[in-house]
């Protein structure tokens, strides 16, 4: 892990900060409050700025937005590459009322108007907005709202969501103005973190790639190989679950070679013709296969899908290269886990010069 600029580091992130600069002027100068208000959203903006775990800073950022315009809840929501929410970063709502609404939202209603049109909305009562979906079962009421976009470089990111201001009826003019230029600042603090994670992420792949050079020069078995493959990405891209399948000569489908992780015992044996779209499909591919939800995607069969019971967001990624592909790494985050964004992904596919033999 690299140092955080909490600890005698810069206090922002020189990405762009002229740019960060202006808009923060042009947008404080709409804030007609009083002095101390301004100096919270400054030291909000310098606070949210200081990290670079991508995770602290979206929580962070809600934080801060919530303490500034003086809201019960507030979140931010993640929009990924199919346009709906990837992530959901909830604050104000304790775990064990949120166990029990169940499924974090997707992006429908209000949530959604956002994401297609991502500009700042404020309702005073969330309900009478005609795009209004209503609230799943044990959810806490929730009335005056405030949604504000963030922007990182020209692309929407994701959408701040805050509710229940407590002080006044509803947010106002300056409330959007306050979070609005939050927003310009999360947005630079977020590719900031972005840039290290990726970094940090690189640094592991080069480390496993001479963990696994390392093991093969020296000898040991082609399953340690194997096992020392599979844990080295599931680590690195923070999976539950790896698995990786090689075919089965002689049967048409494909066997598993090894898993680690959550449930790995169920992963044993052969996979027979009918059992391995999702695998059979990505052992030809020309790049890695990405499943939203492993146990409810269309390319696995019914029987298979049991196997992947309380696994979510996977990618299927060719070991090998061309003609070469000789098997294929299976790596799922949990049900409800993070979406798997290009960066998350192995740069290339993995190179598996490891002997045939068992």
């Amino acid at each position: 892990m690299g140092t955080d600029s909490t600890q005698g580091g810069e206090p922002l992130p020189r990405l762009r900060m002229d740019e960060l600069v202006d808009e923060l002027q042009l947008r404080v100068d709409t804030i007609r409050g009083a002095r101390d208000r301004v100096h919270s959203l400054l030291q909000a903006v310098v606070d949210v700025g200081r990290g670079l775990e991508l995770q602290q800073v979206l929580r962070h950022i809600v934080e801060s937005a919530i303490v500034l315009v003086d809201a019960e809840y507030g979140a931010l929501g993640v929009i990924g590459e199919d346009r709906k929410l990837a992530q959901f970063v909830p604050v104000g709502i304790g775990d064990e009322v949120r166990e029990r609404i169940g499924p974090l939202p997707q992006g429908h209603g209000l949530l959604g108007l956002l994401i297609r049109k991502p500009e700042p909305v404020r309702l005073a009562e969330i309900s009478e907005h005609p795009g209004f979906y209503g609230f799943p079962e044990h959810h806490p009421p929730m009335h005056s709202f405030l949604g504000v976009p963030v922007r990182v470089r020209d692309e929407v990111f994701g959408n701040l969501y805050l509710t229940n201001k407590r002080s006044a009826k509803e947010f106002d003019a300056e409330d959007e103005a306050v979070v609005s230029t939050l927003a310009v600042a999360a947005g630079v603090a977020i590719e900031n973190a972005r840039l290290y994670e990726e970094g940090q992420r690189r640094e592991a792949w080069l480390a496993a790639a001479g963990d696994v050079t390392t093991s093969l020069l020296s000898g040991r078995p082609r399953a340690e190989v194997l096992e020392l493959v599979a844990e080295h990405a599931r680590q690195n891209v923070s999976a539950v679950l790896g698995v990786i399948v090689v075919p089965a000569e002689g049967t048409g489908g494909l066997r598993t070679a090894v898993a680690v992780g959550q449930g790995a015992q169920a992963h044993t044996g052969l996979w027979p013709p009918e059992r391995d779209g999702f695998l059979g499909a990505a052992l030809t591919s020309p790049r890695p296969l990405v499943s939203a939800d492993l146990a409810h995607d269309p390319r696995v069969g019914e029987e298979e899908a049991g196997l992947w019971a309380g696994l979510g967001p996977a990618v299927a990624v060719p070991m090998g290269a061309g003609e070469a592909v000789r098997g294929v790494l299976l790596l799922a985050r949990g049900k409800g886990g993070q979406s798997w964004q290009q960066p998350d992904q192995p740069q290339c596919r993995i190179p598996l010069a490891v002997p045939e033999q068992p």
